[in-house]
């Protein structure tokens, strides 16, 4: 056995190392793998060599105060450790200082919520063994309020957690409490369901499927599911049995356990000897399992014809058997229940000298007494009916122990319902108020609902109210660009027409005037195609400002014959070429449309703001008024001429609106464009494009 226990210590010790190696890291990861070796060893070994899961979990804490002072989760995955291996030593007073250690333990840890649920649980068994029940049920209806293991947990730990929950509340529920009045089918169902997911070790599935094996047995009243409810047990009585059949899995305590259960089943008054025969062939079974994987023939000492139906022979082969293991265990409070359970069954049968013989084991063995007031208000009684007594002062001290322990019991029972009733109307008026509370919920959400729908409709009609008032703003734009269109029009071909019914104009003179006509009707175009939503596709790239000169000077017409100076530049612009080109024609042609004599200077420059270039058209013709500057560039305003000579503003200006429009939208925001001047001193156009 210790040959086992050290490889499987080495095995754990490897594990360790792998998964803790890669988190930790260095050597901080190695000695954490240690520890999580040393409390995994413990672990294993809690039922059937308590002393030496006590040693594994101390070589663990020395370690942690000698080279790890900061891994708190490890002191209190070791303390949970202490306090499981005195529990099931029946030295329950320092079992509760370990357990009360992890729960007043102050620093926050990665699985402190887990450990500390652990404590409680067991703390809770403890206060069982001593028929506290009223506490140890507050423990577990705090422990189910708490929401931390309401399901949504995992790992090891959580499922560990989970499966303690669980049985603690069977053991409760069935071993302390009138079984008819606690009969919990949906907590039975609740735990077969999960039972598959709760993977932690297969000691600890052993003890689930006690646990509901029990919870079943107990149901066994004489009701019409009697014959399910063996059926069940006997299948998890099985399933335990199948398990321990694997030497590496072996363990003496659940084997105890399990065959005191079954022999509690066929002993049980409550389960008809035709739920039993229903069943006889699931029973047989498991005789032939346990006498292939144990040795343990139960039907020893029956004959071949009474062995199928002598249920009570076999009741008192698995009681008799589970006692003898239950002695080579170091569990005091589980030999005492032995004793008393198998005594019980003699005397229930009419064998007084083999009941008063299981009784007097406790008298031999003192450790048995002071663990369990309901076992020992069994055993005194069991001292009084058997014989046990050789004077009167033994009957009278066991009479007077007997009738205390009862008293303790009944107060602590009287205590239990007491707050069974308190719990029970909180839990009502919590669900009133619960109930209270999703009918204010449901209405809060209607109401809310209905907000969000009138503010989504006041949204939507809000948006429909502002497209119609863009449309109508377009649409009085669009009747404003055909009224100037048509007066600029009429107001801008009327010199050309002039000029070419002169019929002494030289033909040079013509030919200008004929293609500045021309230029006036695809300014019209390109105004059209730019005032209508996608009418002309706006195509950007970086455009250099020379090259754009260099096309507006050879494109424009200077009949007029005044000297205009595009100055060299090296700048750059982002923009739409064919739109940059238009834009400065137009501005260069206006120049010359209001300039008489003099000069036009068409430069270039970096702007207040580096990340645009600022393009300028300097003439030294009649120059505006403010109301003109005002009004230069609205399709809605009429603009005067600046001179009798001058041609208007025409569609130039206007275009040049939404050239400059357009590349703000699709390029840099900030493009603009404005003009500067005064009557008789010229103007000054300027247009910045984002920087290319």
């Amino acid at each position: 056995m210790r040959r086992f226990l050290s490889v499987m210590l080495f095995v754990f010790g490897a594990v360790a190392f792998v998964g803790c190696g890669h988190d930790e890291g260095g050597l901080d990861g190695l000695k954490r793998s240690k520890v999580d070796a040393l409390n995994k060893a413990s672990f294993k070994v809690r039922f059937d060599n308590a002393r030496l899961g006590e040693r594994y979990a101390r070589r663990a804490l020395q370690y942690i105060d000698d080279s790890l002072p900061t891994y708190d989760d490890g002191r209190l995955r070791s303390w949970n450790n202490l306090a499981m291996s005195y529990f099931n030593r029946s030295i329950h007073d320092t079992a509760d200082m370990y357990a009360d250690s992890v729960l007043n333990f102050g620093r926050k840890t990665r699985n402190g919520e887990i450990e500390r649920v652990l404590a409680k649980l067991l703390k809770a068994r403890l206060l069982q063994r001593k028929c506290d029940i009223a506490e140890s049920y507050q423990i577990l209806y705090d422990t189910e309020q708490s929401g931390l293991l309401d399901g949504k947990g995992e790992g090891w730990l959580y499922n560990l957690a989970r499966s303690e929950f669980y049985i603690t509340t069977t053991t409760l529920n069935y071993h302390y409490r009138n079984k008819s009045q606690y009969q919990q089918t949906e907590l039975l169902t609740e735990m077969e369901n999960r039972r598959g997911e709760l993977q932690c070790d297969y000691q600890e599935d052993m003890s689930l499927n006690y646990a509901i094996a029990y919870g079943y047995h107990a149901l066994c009243a004489d009701t019409a599911e009697q014959s399910e409810y063996v059926a069940k047990v006997l299948s998890y009585c099985a399933e335990n049995f199948r398990l321990l059949s694997d030497s590496t899995r072996y363990s003496a305590y659940h084997l105890a356990n399990t065959y005191q259960l079954l022999g509690f089943l066929l002993w049980n008054g409550n389960v008809r000897e035709t739920s039993l025969d229903a069943n006889n062939g699931r029973l047989t079974e498991i005789c032939n399992l346990v006498y292939d994987a144990f040795g343990f023939d139960a039907y020893a000492g029956d004959t071949a014809a009474d062995a199928a139906v002598n249920y009570t022979r076999l009741a008192y082969a698995f009681l008799k058997e589970a006692t003898a293991l239950f002695f080579e265990h170091e569990d005091a409070y589980q030999r005492l229940g032995s004793v008393v359970a198998t005594g019980r069954f003699c005397m229930a049968h009419g064998d007084t000298v083999r009941a008063r013989n299981y009784f007097k084991e406790a008298l031999l063995d003192s450790s048995m007494l002071g663990v369990a007031p309901k076992f020992e208000a069994m055993l005194y009684e069991g001292f009084l009916t058997s014989g046990c007594a050789e004077t009167l002062d033994e009957v009278a001290d066991w009479t007077r122990h007997e009738l205390q322990l009862l008293a303790y019991i009944t107060r602590n029972e009287k205590a239990d319902f007491l707050l069974q009733q308190q719990l029970n109307k909180a839990r009502h008026n919590s669900v009133a108020y619960m109930v209270f509370a999703i009918v204010l919920s449901v209405l809060a959400v209607a109401l809310l609902v209905t907000l969000l729908l009138l503010h989504r409709r006041t949204k939507a009609l809000q948006r429909e109210t502002s497209r119609l008032q863009e449309a109508k703003r377009q649409d009085v734009e669009r009747i404003a660009n055909v009224e100037t269109c048509l007066s600029v029009l009429r107001h801008d071909i009327t010199p050309f027409i002039s000029y070419l019914q002169n019929d002494s104009l030289p033909e040079e003179l013509k030919r200008e005037v004929t293609s500045q006509l021309i230029r006036t009707f695809e300014n019209i175009k390109s105004w059209t195609n730019l005032s209508i939503p996608s009418g002309l596709q706006f195509n950007p790239s970086r455009v250099p400002l020379q090259e754009v000169f260099d096309t507006v000077g050879t494109t424009t017409g200077n009949f007029k014959g005044l000297e205009i100076l595009y100055h060299p530049t090296e700048m750059a612009v982002v923009g739409d070429r064919q739109l940059i080109e238009i834009m400065l024609r137009n501005l260069v042609n206006n120049a010359i449309q209001h300039t008489e004599r003099g000069r036009i200077d068409i430069s270039a420059r970096e702007s207040e703001d580096s990340r645009f270039v600022e393009v300028c058209v300097r003439d030294t013709g009649s120059g505006m008024d403010e109301e003109t500057i005002e009004n230069l560039f609205r399709a809605d305003k009429k603009i005067k001429p600046s001179s009798e000579h001058g041609y208007g503003t025409g569609f130039g200006l206007i275009l040049c609106r939404y050239i400059i429009k357009k590349h703000d939208d699709n390029t840099l925001r900030g493009c603009r464009i404005w003009a500067e001047g005064k009557v008789g001193e010229g103007s000054v156009f300027r247009f910045v494009l984002q920087r290319g």
